[in-house]
């Protein structure tokens, strides 16, 4: 990112690309920095005119619950800043409401769902509303979009995906996702709403109503059907699997809700993986069926998952996956095989998995994700030590690339 050029003093500084400002200003970059992480936010206004700004009304359609300060005396604004400053955690905590992530998580599924019965799968909710979002220009940036996209693609820490994703989006917002017919348009759209929906899930945005992966899939998913793309194309592996993609989603999200919504969360990821298996050749079921081996093993049913990883891992290997994508069946497989007490096998073969799953051929994320499965994997074999090496080492892999969805409790107790 280029260095903002300098101007007088409370001016707003946007970034710049090959010398043009962008439509997203550093303030603009602070402040969405501040709703992924649930910061707090007060917004001051010293003037007397009744009309919201533009950097108000972006941010009221990120963050419902904006302290919103009006004020026309700057003494009176630096008494009431100073003031939110001076207050202690336990009545900050109070006045931002935080709650836990599974109470987060079950306000989003019941502000958002109508439908438990899944007969109406891709009507999800929509990215910022679906709305635009911000000030626009007469025409969309398209290079703009383009230039920040690639930038995004060359991050592995998920604040700098989304980041850089949200530029470009905000380059985009001119010729709205819900009504655009333009390919290249329609193309740079399709494309940020993967990567950010790759970005939030990794950074545990599960729980954000407009800002999540949920909505950032759902969005793409209604483009698609709206401009007759496809949800899944073998034919055209760069596209995606949105079956795949909506069903990976809720599976995570029935790990976060409250006993109540887990059934129904578990449900709908299943009714994605059903309805992505129709009619589909074998050759492409590989997709689906680990995660088909996930919600079989959260139903306890771990026998059936132990098949489904099997015949997943059988169809990688038949079909020339690449080394990545191996190790990662092997430790999915070898993780379902603890839970049939076979806990000597079941750690050789998430090892064997590992040892495939290097820098080069796999993410940090799913990374640390076969981390976490030798920790308990090693815990049930008694041995202290290997679950110890293998926390520090997600850890330390999580922390780097902000892969929060990953850390948990047990991570960091074995980690000390």
């Amino acid at each position: 990112m280029n260095k903002p050029p300098s101007g007088k003093a409370g001016a707003v500084h946007h970034l710049h690309v090959r010398g043009a400002p962008s439509e997203s200003s550093f303030l603009e970059l602070e402040l969405f920095q501040a709703v992924l992480l649930s910061k707090p936010i007060h917004y001051v206004k010293v003037t007397k005119s009744s009309t919201p700004s533009p950097l108000l009304q972006l941010l009221s359609s990120l963050k419902s619950d904006v302290e919103l300060i009006e004020t026309s005396s700057l003494a009176t604004a630096e008494t009431e800043i100073l003031r939110r400053l001076d207050l202690d955690w336990s009545d900050r905590d109070k006045r931002t409401s935080l709650r836990s992530t599974a109470a987060l998580t079950d306000a989003l599924v019941e502000a958002r769902h109508n439908d438990w019965s899944n007969r109406a799968l891709f009507v999800e909710p929509q990215f910022l509303r679906d709305t635009v979002c911000g000030t626009t220009k007469a025409h969309p940036e398209l290079d703009v979009a383009e230039h920040y996209l690639i930038l995004a693609d060359q991050q592995s820490q998920t604040n700098r995906v989304l980041s850089r994703t949200w530029i470009a989006m905000r380059a985009l917002m001119i010729n709205h996702f819900s009504e655009t017919t333009d390919p290249k348009t329609v193309a740079l759209w399709d494309r940020a709403f993967k990567t950010w929906s790759r970005a939030a899930a990794w950074r545990g945005l599960h729980a954000h109503l407009w800002l999540g992966n949920v909505a950032a899939l759902g969005s793409l998913a209604g483009m698609r059907l709206r401009t007759g793309a496809a949800l899944f194309d073998p034919s055209l592996p760069d596209i995606g699997d949105l079956f795949d993609n909506l069903a990976s989603v809720y599976y995570s999200i029935s790990k976060r809700v409250s006993t109540r919504h887990r059934s129904a969360m578990l449900s709908r990821s299943s009714a994605y993986v059903e309805a992505g298996l129709a009619d589909r050749d074998s050759k492409y079921r590989g997709s689906l069926l680990p995660i088909r081996g996930s919600i079989n093993h959260r139903n306890h049913k771990f026998r059936a998952s132990v098949r489904d990883f099997t015949e997943a891992l059988n169809l990688a290997i038949r079909h020339d996956a690449g080394p990545g994508q191996i190790g990662f069946l092997l430790t999915e497989l070898g993780f379902a095989e603890l839970f049939l007490f076979k806990f000597g096998p079941a750690r050789r073969r998430i090892e064997e998995g590992l040892s495939l799953m290097t820098e080069n051929t796999s993410s940090p994320g799913f990374r640390v994700r076969a981390l976490r499965k030798h920790v308990r994997a090693s815990l049930a074999c008694f041995d202290i030590g290997g679950a110890k090496v293998s926390a520090r080492l997600a850890l330390q892999i999580a922390e780097k690339h902000r892969l929060y969805d990953q850390i948990d409790p047990l991570l960091r107790r074995m980690a000390k």
